[in-house]
């Protein structure tokens, strides 16, 4: 899997954009979470709402589903030779998250005689059910309340048969969310939100560090950090873990 990296920043980053990536398994694009940087993001890297096939949102804070219903509107609001050819958006959605977000959608898109189903085809999965894109298994991870308390948030495991990522999305409380537990022989990268100062709703290095056994470090690829991400380098390198950077392909 090829994975673009549109941003790696947090919700109040300057420079970084927000931290959505693009997921390219064979012929089909996933989008990861639809921040409202997205509108600046997937131009700066030559993509357009069209190129998206399946979008996953993890939460509902404004850095991961902010750009959602522009995206949406753009690829209903088609038109070839003059006539209108709608898009509708495929979204991914734990079980728990789908009412809520239909909720947030429907101000904007529940109007003029339409419905939320209208523009979009959702995927609700259960936890630990299987959604096929391609080749590649799509499964959800329940992280509620690690992020931030009384917030819906969930992770994703993404596998083809030799290899697979893990991915938490936004996590403070490590051990209650269990990432360990998605962690196998055939994990190649954990994609974990890590903050280089003191964070209420994200896991800080030192707290990464804790929590991952040494073998993991190497696999450990940081992601939603800090701006002045520079300034943490020399920690960085000293403790063996990956820094995902925007506009970086990735391969595995």
């Amino acid at each position: 899997m090829k994975i673009y990296p549109l941003g790696v920043g947090g919700a109040f980053t300057k420079t970084n954009f927000h931290n959505n990536y693009i997921i390219h398994l064979n012929e089909k694009c996933l989008l990861i979470d639809a921040g409202s940087t997205l509108r600046y993001s997937l131009r700066e890297a030559g993509y357009h709402y069209t190129d998206i096939d399946v979008v996953f949102i993890s939460h509902l804070h404004f850095d991961h589903v902010g750009g959602l219903e522009e995206m949406i509107m753009q690829r209903f609001w088609q038109f070839n030779n003059g006539q209108h050819s709608p898009l509708k958006t495929t979204i991914i959605v734990h079980e728990k998250l789908l009412t809520p977000l239909k909720s947030l959608l429907s101000h904007g898109l529940a109007n003029q005689g339409r419905t939320v189903e209208d523009f979009c085809n959702f995927v609700c999965l259960k936890e630990k059910e299987v959604y096929k894109i391609e080749d590649y298994s799509f499964t959800i991870f329940d992280t509620s309340y690690t992020h931030a308390d009384g917030l819906f948030s969930f992770g994703f495991k993404l596998a083809s048969l030799q290899s697979n990522i893990v991915f938490t999305s936004d996590v403070k409380r490590l051990k209650e969310a269990n990432i360990i537990g998605q962690v196998d022989g055939n994990t190649v990268a954990i994609f974990q939100d890590v903050s280089f100062t003191f964070n209420g709703v994200h896991a800080t290095l030192q707290e990464v560090l804790d929590y991952y056994p040494k073998e993991y470090y190497s696999k450990l690829y940081a992601m939603h950090y800090n701006d002045n991400v520079e300034q943490f380098q020399k920690v960085i390198d000293s403790a063996n873990i990956n820094i995902v950077k925007k506009g970086e392909i990735l391969h595995f």
